[in-house]
C-alpha cells in the first residue's frame, strides 16, 4: 500500500467526525493567520501616520486590531478543544481495531508470530501512528495555509520582493523532500527493530524462571541488549537525518533574511515599494519563512508515521479466523463424528491421515498414544483452530459450517493441561465460563470443582489475585480452578486435555473427582496418559 492510499485510509477512521476535525483545524490556522496579517497592516498604517504626522485612525486601526486578536482566541480555544479531543478519539479508536482484530485472527497467527511483536502493534505503532491525529498533520496542515493567506498580502504590498523570498523557500522544500524516502525507510525499520526489542524483553519476563534456573541471564540480558543496540542504531540514523533537516533549514533561513534585507533595500531605492509597506511584508516574513520551514521538517515526520500506520493496516488485513469452515455435513449417525480426517502443520508432514471416530451422546472416550501422533491436534480441530485439510465433521448431526464457531465453541467446555489464569480475582477467573453468573453460581462451580475449600482459605477469598498465570497458585489449584470455569458454562460436551498429567498424587484425586462430577450427563473426549484416566472412560481409543 502506498503512501497516499495508506494516509486516506487512516484519515478514514475518523468516520463522520473527519469533517468536523478537518474543519477545525482549518478554521483554527487560518483565524490565527489573519490575525498576524491585520496586526501587519496595524504597523504599516502606525509608520505611515507617523510619517504623515495624521493620527486620527491610530484608534481605529487599534480597535480592529484588538477585536480581531479577542475572535481569533476565542475561535483557537473552542477548536483546541475539540481538535483534542477528535485527536484522541481517534487514537482510541485505532487502538480498539487492533485489540479487536486481535480476537479474531487464527491460533495459526499466534503460533507464527510472537507475542511481543502484537505487543509493539499495540503500543509502539499505534501510539506513532495515531501522531497524525494528535499532531504530525496539523504541523504540516497548518504551515501550507498559513503560507497561503500570507501570499496574497504580501502580493498586494510588493509582488517583487515576495516573489525573491517564495523562490528561495520553494529551494528550500525541495531540498527537504529529498530526506522523504529515508525517513519513510527508517521509520518502518525503527518499527521492526522495536518489535525485535519488544520480543526480547517479553521472553525475558515469561521465562525468567528458567532464564534462573539455567543461569542463563547473561545470555538473555546480551541478547536483549543487542536488540536494544539495533533499535537505538535506528533511533541514532532518523536523529542524523533529523539534525541535517534542521542544518539545511537554518542555512535557508539565513538566506532568506539576507534575500529579504537586500531585494528590499533596492526596491525602496528605487521607489517601487515603502518603508511602511516593506515592514509590513517582514512582519509577515517572519512567519512565512517559518512556517514554510516547519513545512520542509514535518513532511518526512509526517511520512515516517503514515509508513508505520502501514503497517498496522498489515496486521489489520491478515486473514481472520472463518466463522465457519468448509466442511460438508456427516451422516450424524453418533453425537460427534469425525470421517477420514487428514491435516498437517506443513504440506510435507500430516498429523492425521483419514482418522475417524464416532462419540456417542453421554459416553466418554479416551484418546491415547504417544506424542507426536495428533491427539491435541484433534482437540484444537474440534474447538475450530484449524480447519482440515480433508474429511467431515458434525455434532449432533449438524455439520461445523452450520453451526458455525461461536454456537461451536459454546457447545464445548474445553479444561486444557495448563490452563491459562489470568491476573484478576479467582471470581473473575472462574467466571470467564459463564460471564453473566451470579456469585452463588460461582461459588456452586467452585464447590462441584473441588476448589470452595482452597480458595476460602486465600487472604481475600474470591477476590483474591492469583497473579500472572495463577503463579500464586499450585497446578492442582489452577486445573480446579478451570474446572470451575468448565463447570460454570455448562456446556453439553467436554473436552480434556491431559487435565490430570502433570498432577501429584492428592492434586490428582481431588481434580479427577472435579472431573467425574463435570463428566456426569456430558458427552467428553479425554485426552490422556495416565492409566487411572483412561480406565474412567467408557472407550478407549489409541492414535
Amino acid at each position: 500500500m502506498n503512501l497516499r492510499k495508506t494516509f486516506v485510509r487512516f484519515m478514514k477512521l475518523l468516520d463522520k467526525k473527519l469533517y468536523l476535525y478537518s474543519f477545525v483545524i482549518i478554521i483554527m490556522t487560518i483565524s490565527g493567520a489573519l490575525f498576524y496579517v491585520i496586526s501587519a497592516y496595524l504597523l504599516k498604517g502606525v509608520l505611515e501616520i507617523a510619517q504623515s504626522k495624521d493620527t486620527s485612525g491610530l484608534a481605529r486601526l487599534i480597535t480592529l486590531n484588538v477585536i480581531a486578536g479577542f475572535i481569533s482566541l476565542l475561535i483557537c480555544w473552542a477548536g483546541t478543544i475539540i481538535y483534542n479531543i477528535e485527536g484522541k478519539r481517534g487514537t482510541a479508536v485505532v487502538q480498539k481495531l487492533v485489540f479487536s482484530k486481535a480476537m479474531k485472527l487464527p491460533m495459526s497467527y499466534y503460533e507464527n508470530h510472537h507475542s511481543g511483536d502484537f505487543i509493539s502493534k499495540l503500543l509502539y505503532d499505534t501510539n506513532t501512528a495515531t501522531d497524525i491525529y494528535r499532531s504530525r498533520l496539523r504541523r504540516l496542515v497548518a504551515p501550507i495555509i498559513i503560507v497561503i493567506v500570507y501570499l496574497i498580502p504580501m502580493f498586494t504590498l510588493s509582488w517583487q520582493v515576495t516573489l525573491c523570498l517564495l523562490g528561495v523557500n520553494i529551494i528550500s522544500l525541495i531540498c527537504n523532500s529529498i530526506f522523504v524516502k529515508p525517513m519513510k525507510n527508517i521509520g518502518s525499520d525503527l518499527s521492526k527493530k522495536n518489535s525485535a526489542m519488544t520480543e526480547r524483553l517479553s521472553n525475558l519476563l515469561q521465562g525468567i524462571e528458567m532464564t534462573k534456573i539455567f543461569s542463563a541471564g547473561k545470555q538473555i540480558v546480551e541478547k536483549y541488549e543487542e536488540a536494544n543496540n539495533n533499535f537505538a542504531t535506528s533511533q541514532k540514523k532518523k536523529n542524523i537525518f533529523s539534525a541535517c533537516l534542521e542544518g539545511i533549514n537554518a542555512g535557508f533561513d539565513l538566506i532568506c533574511s539576507l534575500a529579504f534585507l537586500g531585494v528590499g533595500i533596492f526596491y525602496v531605492e528605487k521607489g517601487v515599494t515603502t518603508i511602511g509597506s516593506l515592514t509590513a511584508i517582514y512582519a509577515m516574513y517572519g512567519a512565512f519563512s517559518w512556517q514554510f520551514l516547519q513545512i520542509g521538517r514535518y513532511i518526512p515526520e509526517l511520512v515516517n508515521c503514515i509508513s508505520i500506520a502501514g503497517r498496522v493496516f498489515e496486521f489489520l488485513d491478515e486473514e481472520e479466523e472463518a466463522d465457519a469452515y468448509n466442511i460438508t455435513g456427516a451422516s450424524g449417525k453418533e453425537y460427534i463424528e469425525f470421517e477420514d480426517i487428514t491435516f498437517g502443520y506443513t504440506e510435507d508432514r500430516k498429523i492425521l491421515d483419514h482418522f475417524s471416530l464416532s462419540v456417542k451422546k453421554g459416553t466418554s472416550v479416551a484418546i491415547t498414544g504417544t506424542s507426536g501422533r495428533g491427539k491435541s491436534t484433534l482437540a484444537k480441530i474440534l474447538l475450530g483452530f484449524y480447519e482440515p485439510e480433508e474429511g467431515r465433521i458434525s455434532i449432533g448431526g449438524k455439520s461445523m459450517q452450520e453451526l458455525g464457531l461461536k454456537n461451536l465453541r459454546d457447545m464445548i467446555a474445553y479444561v486444557p493441561q495448563e490452563p491459562y489464569i489470568y491476573n484478576v480475582s479467582i471470581k473473575e477467573n472462574i467466571a470467564y465460563g459463564n460471564m453473566k453468573a451470579t456469585d452463588d453460581e460461582i461459588i456452586l462451580a467452585a464447590k462441584a470443582a473441588n476448589a470452595h475449600e482452597f480458595i476460602e482459605k486465600q487472604e481475600n477469598g474470591y477476590d483474591t489475585i492469583p497473579g500472572e498465570r495463577g503463579g500464586k497458585l499450585s497446578g492442582g489449584e489452577r486445573q480446579r480452578i478451570a474446572i470451575a470455569r468448565a463447570v460454570l458454562k455448562n456446556a453439553p460436551i467436554l473436552l480434556l486435555d491431559e487435565a490430570t498429567s502433570a498432577l501429584d498424587n492428592e492434586s490428582e484425586r481431588l481434580v479427577q473427582e472435579a472431573l467425574d462430577n463435570l463428566m456426569k450427563d456430558r458427552t467428553t473426549i479425554m485426552i490422556a496418559h495416565r492409566p487411572s484416566t483412561i480406565a474412567s472412560a467408557d472407550v478407549s481409543v489409541a492414535m
